[in-house]
């Protein structure tokens, strides 16, 4: 990728300039967030030909074979209540979902609360790291993984969850086009919450969560069970359980239950 003619061509006044390419790193969001400890302004994009230890959601990992995705970090400056900091996750996830329906013609669905699927299989993640001082938001590194060309024929335990942008459409996708698209989406939306307009609505219309059964599993290893009834302003999840209570989900792992048989 030639990041200089990349960022030359991008339609934004902020995302992407400067725009770092970097053909291998360990994790662009470990990159970015040096760059925000360094004091670099907001607007800064790293992108990665692959990762060898891509961050998710929960310490977990993201698969970023070589060519096959689409690897991108965020700095950010926000100018936001620490409670609005959800915010820019919901952003990203639009921002991402609309260029794909832009480069691709697919509408993927956002699972609470911060994936895109495709018919139920995990397309992209999304995670966001806020610093603060004292009570201010310092800086937010927001991250974004998408399959693209990945080909899971090498990774078959995660062939039946995951898919990819060329396997839905059954072709291979430019990269740089949907990063593009992708940088654009989101700094629309961005630039939005910064004066004040939550992307709450247009986020919770993408829900598949919602009206499903659902299990919560908590860190501490509790287990809440009931139908993902509605999300709250702050991109909370309320399940609704068998005794008509609601539990209110701010960070947990949320699966879809399985019926009983």
């Amino acid at each position: 990728m030639n990041a200089s003619a990349v960022e030359r061509a991008l339609n934004t006044r902020l995302l992407g300039h400067p725009l770092r390419y970097l053909p291998s790193v360990d994790s662009t969001q470990e990159i970015a967030r040096l760059a925000a400890l360094a004091r670099e302004p907001e607007g800064l994009a790293v992108v990665a030909g692959r990762q060898a230890a891509g961050k998710g959601r929960s310490s977990r990992w993201w698969w970023s074979p070589a060519g096959g995705g689409l690897y991108l970090s965020l700095l950010l400056r926000p100018r936001l209540k620490p409670e609005q900091v959800p915010w820019v996750t919901m952003g990203l996830a639009l921002g991402a979902a609309e260029a794909i329906e832009r480069i691709c013609g697919l509408r993927p669905d956002v699972k609470w609360p911060n994936d895109l699927e495709v018919r139920g299989r995990k397309l992209a993640g999304i995670l966001a790291e806020a610093a603060f001082q004292g009570d201010e938001i310092d800086f937010v590194i927001a991250g974004l993984g998408v399959n693209v060309n990945v080909d899971f024929a090498a990774r078959p335990d995660l062939e039946p969850v995951a898919t990819s942008l060329s396997a839905e459409v059954g072709a291979a996708i430019g990269t740089t086009a949907l990063l593009r698209a992708t940088l654009e989406r989101i700094e629309y939306h961005y630039l939005r919450a910064q004066q004040g307009t939550s992307p709450q609505p247009a986020w919770k219309a993408r829900l598949v969560t919602l009206g499903q059964a659902v299990q919560a599993r908590f860190a501490d290893g509790r287990i809440v069970s009931g139908v993902a009834r509605d999300v709250l302003p702050d991109g909370a999840l309320a399940i609704r359980q068998a005794g008509g209570q609601d539990e209110v989900v701010r960070a947990a792992d949320v699966t879809l239950r399985e019926p009983k048989t």
